[in-house]
């Protein structure tokens, strides 16, 4: 499977910031979400590969979506109104 293009490092950074808010607004902690993740799905992540991907912007959209779940969020696409739609 070809190797996607790298998340520039801001920007990686921001979404990190962003999951790791909803971590900790759930009153959990990456080491927690990593082992319910595990029992919920029977995966066999750890805390420090979560970690990397979150730093890298690498985390799947996939492990994303199942993160959300095991803290009692849903990932909901919602379009946006802006200056971008239609022109």
């Amino acid at each position: 499977m070809p190797k996607s293009e790298a998340v520039p490092e801001d920007e990686a950074r921001d979404i990190e910031f962003e999951i790791k808010k909803y971590i900790a607004g759930a009153g959990s902690n990456v080491t927690d979400v990593v082992r319910r993740l595990n029992e919920k799905y029977g995966t066999h992540d750890t805390a420090p590969n979560i970690t990397r991907q979150l730093k890298h912007g690498t985390l799947p959209f996939w492990k994303l979506v199942r993160i959300a779940d095991v803290l009692g969020y849903e990932i909901i696409w919602r379009k946006l109104e802006s200056q971008y739609r239609g022109t």
